[in-house]
């Protein structure tokens, strides 16, 4: 058994986006492992401390957090932008790290004294400094920051949270002994950067396979209000929902999550909100969807929907990373005719539909078996 500190800008509770279901899983897939787990919160994000104690008891720590505000970062940014507009949306590795956090950590490993830590997102990794040689370093790395920018400015958005160069990104991985990647291109990726090694290790998935199937005709899409999401389900909405109200009248789409904010009101369309336990929501929900057009990284939402045996829709973006599932636990979209087409036979054929949830859970079983086993690999 290892004594292991996790830390983490980013909350487990409420499970209100996929990181924080990510992490939850990883600190979850360590105890089922044996070892002796401690969570760090560094609080860049608000969280439930509540929740989260009741959770991880008293190996829970909170830590504040003041993002720092560097007028030189800020003026190279503008220089930079002036050669290449892009720039503005690249940051260094450690401008978002807060060294003020450097004593507290340093406490808790004084008087822990851990076999291993792990550190949540490259822009993070500062803290592995802080640990000696005796200490097992990891990085789960969650994304690929290197030009993630671009993702968006190609597809018309306004770049989102954090990017940054090859060069940094490197920099953040050399700090290391092991990198985590949720999936194997972003695995690809990062051996290219770095001499550490890099293992991938996607999402632990809570498995429930005794839902109830639901007689109504719910379609379900869990998310937040960031651009992907709602891009994604404006576009469904106009192009692919009409089809299938029209085929089934009684079809409805919920709507679960802050994405609701994205979204008019119309018929057909019930906006559930924020829900902090989404086992009632899943219940009635026939068919879950991913309508997403680009993405970056895994999708965790769709990992969450086939462990809750739910059949899953999604486009060819969502199911990057899971394509070894593609008609046997999901279905894939390629365009909005494609999406009414397969969400109208979940609907109407009970067989289809149940063979589906069938096939869902038996691939998140199996992709949790790995997944595990990987992460005792590192460990050991």
């Amino acid at each position: 058994m290892k004594k292991i500190l996790l830390v983490s800008p980013t909350p487990t509770h409420p499970q209100t986006a996929g990181n924080r279901t990510r992490i939850d899983g990883l600190l979850s897939g360590l105890q089922q492992l044996g070892h002796d787990v401690y969570f760090c919160h560094v609080q860049s994000e608000p969280g439930d401390e509540e929740a989260m104690r009741r959770v991880w008891g008293d190996r829970f720590f909170s830590v504040p957090y003041h993002r720092p505000h560097s007028r030189g970062a800020r003026w190279k940014r503008k220089i930079q932008s002036i050669f290449k507009p892009d720039a503005r949306y690249v940051y260094s590795i450690d401008e978002w790290y807060d060294p003020s956090i450097d004593g507290a950590i340093t406490a808790l490993n004084e008087r822990f004294r851990f076999d291993v830590v792990i550190v949540e997102y490259v822009f993070f990794s500062r803290i592995l400094e802080l640990f000696g040689d005796d200490v097992l370093k990891i990085v789960d790395t969650h994304d690929v920051f290197t030009d993630r920018h671009l993702k968006y400015l190609k597809n018309g958005q306004v770049p989102q949270w954090y990017s940054t160069t090859r060069q940094e990104e490197a920099k953040a991985l050399d700090r290391a002994d092991v990198v985590i990647a949720i999936q194997d291109l972003e695995r690809d990726f990062f051996s290219g950067l770095t001499s550490r090694k890099v293992i991938t290790i996607g999402h632990i998935v809570a498995l429930r396979e005794a839902l109830k199937r639901d007689a109504g005709k719910q379609i379900l899409f869990v998310a937040s209000d960031n651009p992907i999401n709602s891009d994604g389900i404006n576009q469904f909405i106009t192009d692919a929902f009409p089809a299938i109200r029209n085929e089934v009248p009684r079809a409805e789409l919920a709507l679960a999550g802050s994405v609701c904010k994205a979204v008019n009101d119309q018929p057909g369309v019930v906006k559930l909100g924020r829900v902090d336990d989404l086992v009632p929501v899943y219940e009635t929900a026939a068919v879950v969807i991913n309508p997403v057009r680009f993405n970056t990284g895994l999708s965790i939402k769709n990992l969450e929907a086939l462990g809750y045996s739910k059949p899953l829709v999604t486009s060819p973006t969502g199911a990057e990373g899971l394509e070894d599932g593609v008609g046997g636990a999901f279905l894939v979209a390629d365009n909005p005719g494609d999406f009414s087409e397969h969400i109208i036979k979940c609907l109407s054929d009970s067989d289809h539909a149940s063979r589906l949830a069938r096939g869902a859970y038996e691939y998140a079983s199996a992709w949790n078996r790995k997944t595990i086993g990987q992460l005792g690999d590192i460990l050991a």
